[in-house]
């Protein structure tokens, strides 16, 4: 299936989504919240939110030390462009998207990059432990479809961990776990899947021998976890709504993992059905509140990636048709060869 089919597929289910939302609300409250917007409270939640993801940046900055020294401020623009792609484009081609700009930029070859990406996810999925801890002490409905939702990020989280883990000891037990579960892969790709596989296990595997860099990465992901919580809680504020933060670092904490799964272009529809399934059918907060919240953040938050992703994009000389045409899996093979 060619990357634009894909992109249709996925504004139509984000339009199913947005409808099924739209089943649930009384669009008249939701607009009646809106107009008790606070500028003061916009401008200091548009300023977290960046933040968050500036800690983020920092955090795969020092991952990335075994392969490229990069400043702060280089890291943050290539981030914050990956993310931007990620955000458009409903198939994580931002992920690869970064390894492909630090190529462009700095001649790192894809297959050195790659893995420190993969690391830095897998850090940003350990906030679901921060979930599970704050479950006994909240008085919260775990409906089914709540519950369903837990199982499903607590399994990839797992999952990732155990790569990261049984790679860094012995990377062939990862490789032929990868030749069995991807054994659909068609004959004339194969050969060269694997190849890349093994390149790919060999550089997670860098983590080996910088253990010592585990206490600074994990206080980097708390703190990025709870900045986004603290500009949650402040978008919330901004609609004269005062949550208990622990209410809000569980919730918005279980909305950022759940962007792990795959979502509609710009996160059509899916932000908006999954914020009234946390913080109104598990946390009880009243729907048409919840729904003019998240209405307002998702479009404040598209703003500010589409922007500010667009202006590091131009800023590190990558041109986004270019990357368009450039990042896709076929590209893989000429980039890995680079090894």
């Amino acid at each position: 299936m060619t990357d634009k089919k894909k992109i249709i597929i996925g504004i139509i289910i984000g339009v199913i989504l947005i409808l099924i939302w739209l089943h649930f609300i009384n669009i008249d409250k939701v607009f009646s919240y809106l107009k008790k917007l606070k500028l003061f409270y916009i401008i200091i939640a548009a300023f977290l939110y960046l933040f968050s993801y500036f800690i983020r940046s920092l955090r795969w900055r020092y991952i990335l030390k075994p392969v490229k020294k990069l400043t702060p401020q280089k890291t943050f623009l290539i981030w914050i462009g990956g993310n931007f792609l990620n955000y458009i484009i409903p198939i994580r081609a931002g992920e690869f998207a970064k390894a492909y700009f630090l190529k462009r930029t700095d001649n790192i070859a894809i297959s050195r990059s790659l893995p420190s990406i993969f690391i830095d996810k897998v850090f940003d999925s350990l906030a679901i432990f921060v979930v599970l801890a704050l479950i006994p002490f909240l008085e919260i409905n775990i409906s089914k479809t709540l519950t369903i939702l837990l199982i499903i990020l607590v399994a990839l989280v797992i999952i990732g961990i155990c790569i990261l883990i049984v790679a860094a000891v012995n990377k062939k037990i990862v490789v032929k776990f990868f030749h069995k579960f991807f054994f659909f892969i068609p004959q004339k790709y194969e050969k060269k899947f694997f190849e890349i596989t093994e390149i790919f296990v060999e550089g997670i595997g860098l983590f080996k021998n910088h253990y010592n860099m585990l206490p600074t990465i994990s206080l980097l992901t708390l703190l990025a976890v709870i900045i986004d919580s603290v500009y949650f809680f402040t978008v919330f504020k901004a609609f004269g709504q005062t949550i208990a933060f622990p209410l809000i670092l569980f919730g918005y904490t279980l909305i950022y993992l759940s962007y792990i799964l795959p979502y509609p272009p710009g996160q059509l529809g899916s932000n908006e059905l999954i914020m009234v399934i946390i913080f109104s059918v598990g946390l009880g907060l009243d729907k048409d509140m919840v729904s003019a919240v998240m209405s307002f953040a998702h479009l404040l938050t598209g703003i500010l990636i589409i922007g500010v992703g667009l202006s590091s994009m131009s800023y590190i000389g990558v041109k986004l048709l270019d990357t368009f045409k450039d990042v896709k899996i076929d590209s893989m093979e000429e980039e890995f060869e680079d090894k």
